[in-house]
Order: C-alpha cells, then structure tokens, then sequence
C-alpha cells in the first residue's frame, strides 16, 4: 500500500531513504534533522516495513506538513533488506543517501557532500566523521573511518582498503552517486551487506571523507548489531520470508567479493590485484575464524554472538563500537 504526499515540481536533487519498524522512539528526530538541511532540494522517503507501534501517525504528520516528505508502507514485514531497497526504489533524486531512523543529520551534512560529489566526477560515495550519541542524543565519542586508500586512483587499493580493514561500515550511510547505486548490490539479505556494498562501490569510484562530524549514529540496546545475536535472528532480521534459516553470512560475503571482482569494469591488472586481495582476506580480521563460526552456527544458532562477545573480551571492542547500557525506566 501506498501513502505518500505528492510533491509538485522538478525531481529533487538528493533522496533521503528512511527505512524504518516500530521506531516511534527516535523516529521524529531522524525527520527533523533531514527537513532542517541546509541543502532544500531534497525529498524525504518513509518506507515502514507495517511498523505496529506510532510509527505510521508520525510518518502521516510529517508527510501531511511537507510537500518534501512521501510516506510509503508495506502490507507486512519483509525484512530490513528488502525495506532498505524499497526505499532506494522509491528515490528520484541524483543523490541517495539511507538514513537509519534512529540517527540524525546535522544541518550542513548534505550541503557539504553534495558539493565534493558535484566537484569531483570520480567521486562515488562521500561521508563525514562519525559522532556516536547515546539514547538521550548526547555525545559519546566520535569515529574516523579513515577513506584514505578509498580515495586512490586505484581500483584494486579501494577494494583492499575496504574489504582487509577492521571497519563498522558506517559509510553505507554516506551520500552516495545514484548512478553508483543503479544495478549494484543494494542491501543484501545477510549479515555483512553493507561490507558488500562498500566493496563494490569501491570498484565503481573513489570515496572521501570530510573531517567535521556532521552524521550522529545512535547507540542504544536495540540497535540491530545489540539485539540480533543469534544467526537465525540475523537471518530473519534481513528477510522475513526465510523464517530464520541459515545463511552462512561469512561464505557469502565471500562469494560476492569474488562475483563483483569478475562483473565489475576492471582492467587485466587490476582484476588480478583484487584476486590477490581476496587470497589474503583469509589471514584478516579474524575471516577464518568467522567462516568457522558460521558452520559452527547450524548446530549452535548462538555461536555468532557467543564469538562476538570473547573477541571483545579478549581484543577489545572494534573500531567505531560503543557499548552504551540501556538506561532504567
């Protein structure tokens, strides 16, 4: 079913995709900080996966008071991925950007990225800094994703420095070139997707980070990394119609790797490189390991968060995680 606020007029020049379930606690603070851009021509996407909660009557107020808000949901819960897509699918403007509904933007965010797109064509992805909030929406600390190597020239230096470095993948919330977007991986249906995406954009551009904190990502307990634990939760997370069989997230991270190194546009010498990439992803960031983990999960649905949890207590908790304990009532 469709419910939307038709907007008159040119197509916008950024999309904003909200996909969002049940986020009635944040929800109002994620579309303020969208309709508060500096950058006005923009159009904001609601996609609610049949939220229960009042997640519906704060789409419909906002979409009712700005022509800029288009409110759409689904007859039922497809699933995280699916929702994400939606929202994309929904989307007109050159420039995309997902906005998780629990996050916000500060007011320049889109004005600043979109600019270093418009200047520089080999330019796919751009981001900021990362300020982590708490539930409360104050300050915790901030997270420098470091996009260096993924502004190389190099195709195959792009792909290393996304797929062998210890990352949370927050860059998936960058504004992104919707041409980049067009025929690529979208979010896929498994833990680890967004590694995916990012990956693949690499091949497709360069990516840059500006250094100002200017995109907060909420902390709190029932973010999907904190709540979703057991492999089949996961699974049923990202799709709702595979009723929470396996996926085997890790083998298939892996496979997509190898899938886009062979389809994407590469010379000869770069295609080898990101072979060459893949052969050492083996001995990084404890990839062995979580492969072991996920035929280890068929017996034992809980051994990926069981692993997760000893990692950290053994190495420490990995870059861009803050662990923020749910406040009582």
């Amino acid at each position: 079913m469709r419910q939307d606020s038709e907007s008159a007029g040119e197509v916008p020049l950024v999309s904003v995709g909200v996909p969002v379930y049940n986020g009635e606690a944040f929800l109002e603070d994620a579309i303020r900080s969208t309709l508060a851009q500096t950058l006005a021509d923009l159009e904001l996407i609601l996609c609610d996966n049949a939220s229960s909660d009042r997640t519906a009557e704060i789409c419909r107020d906002y979409a009712a008071r700005d022509h800029r808000v288009r409110y759409f949901r689904n007859p039922r819960n497809l699933g995280a991925a699916a929702n994400y897509n939606l929202a994309f699918s929904h989307a007109r403007g050159r420039y995309f950007k997902w906005l998780a509904h629990d996050d916000r933007m500060l007011p320049s965010f889109l004005a600043k990225t979109y600019r270093v797109l418009e200047d520089r064509a080999d330019a796919v992805l751009c981001n900021t800094v990362i300020s982590y909030i708490d539930p409360a929406g104050t300050q915790i600390g901030l997270y420098d994703t470091r996009l260096t190597g993924a502004d190389s020239y190099s195709p195959s230096t792009r792909f290393a420095w996304m797929v062998l470095r210890s990352h949370t993948c927050v860059d998936f919330f960058g504004l992104i070139r919707r041409d980049a977007l067009s025929g690529s991986l979208l979010h896929g249906s498994f833990h680890g997707a967004d590694r995916a995406l990012l990956a693949q954009l690499s091949l497709r551009g360069r990516m840059v980070q500006l250094p100002a904190p200017l995109l907060a990502i909420r902390e709190h307990p029932n973010r999907y990394t904190r709540s979703q634990r057991r492999s089949t939760e996961r699974a049923a997370w990202h799709d709702s119609a595979r009723g929470g069989h396996m996926s085997f997230p890790t083998w298939r991270l892996y496979s997509e790797y190898l899938n886009m190194v062979r389809r994407e546009a590469l010379t000869l010498e770069e295609r080898s490189r990101c072979y060459g990439v893949l052969a050492r992803w083996w001995a990084h960031n404890y990839n062995t390991a979580r492969a072991a983990v996920d035929l280890l999960a068929v017996a034992v649905p809980s051994a990926p968060g069981l692993a997760e949890r000893l990692k950290v207590r053994l190495f420490g908790a990995a870059p861009g995680h803050h662990l923020v304990a749910e406040r009582r009532r």
